[in-house]
């Protein structure tokens, strides 16, 4: 439940500082601190590998690969009459889609 709230809009979050995302990784800890009722000296590291999740990061940059794979495989005329994106164009900001070809 908790993936789900803090995994909303996440196409756009991977262009957000990295203090943010740290926020949700230690946010995300806490929780699975909590229930899995781990003692105090066990590395969060160890617990997302035995419970087999992934960073926020990761988990981010995958729902985002997925969502634009199914945007660039749409049939939406609106959404087709979009410039094609290039992530060679020079901007002073990193823009979402961006942050996966890094």
């Amino acid at each position: 439940m908790l993936r789900r709230l803090i995994s909303y809009a996440c196409p756009v979050w991977l262009a957000a500082a990295n203090k943010c995302i740290l926020s949700l990784e230690s946010l995300q800890n806490v929780a699975f601190g909590r229930i899995t009722r781990m003692s105090w000296f066990i590395r969060n590291e160890n617990i997302r590998k035995d419970l087999d999740l992934s960073t926020i990061k990761e988990y981010h940059k995958r729902i985002a690969k997925k969502f634009y794979h199914k945007l660039d495989a749409n049939t939406n005329t609106s959404i087709l009459s979009i410039p094609t994106y290039d992530p060679r164009s020079n901007r002073n900001r990193i823009r979402p889609r961006a942050a996966l070809h890094l």
